[in-house]
């Protein structure tokens, strides 16, 4: 396995990005050796992320398991993750790459529900008649 020396900048990203993720996408992923990780000078970190330590290049090179949100992150791609705004994404960015400000708070949506006209009536539907009679 091929060794790379990260700045602590860069090791800054990995943070910011590993912390971004947690709190704004759905799932469990493991991060819990990524120190060990990144002190080893592993390229291929906790979880799927690669990282290259070239400075022209962004230090999270893949995300194995989301590489929708590495795009929406490092490529500028707004279109990537469909439950984020462009706003929240820029500020996730500027704190993801830059360390400005602090990470915004998740505001959780649900989906709209769809509602079919042809299945709302006025009565209720024998199951939920029963659970009222009971």
């Amino acid at each position: 396995m091929a060794q790379m020396a990260l700045t602590e900048s860069q090791k800054g990203v990995v943070r910011r990005y590993v912390e971004v993720w947690r709190r704004w996408r759905p799932g469990i992923r493991g991060f819990a050796e990524l120190e060990r990780d990144m002190e080893n000078g592993a390229r291929v970190l906790v979880d799927g992320l690669t990282v290259d330590d070239r400075s022209e290049l962004p230090v999270i090179a893949a995300d194995a398991r989301d590489q929708r949100f590495r795009a929406a992150i490092f490529d500028d791609d707004d279109d990537a993750v469909e439950d984020m705004t462009s706003e929240e994404l820029d500020q996730l960015r500027q704190y993801v790459l830059y360390a400005h400000g602090v990470m915004p708070v998740r505001k959780w949506r649900r989906p709209k529900p769809i509602i079919n006209a042809s299945t709302v009536t006025g009565a209720p539907s024998a199951t939920q008649a029963s659970y009222a009679q009971d």
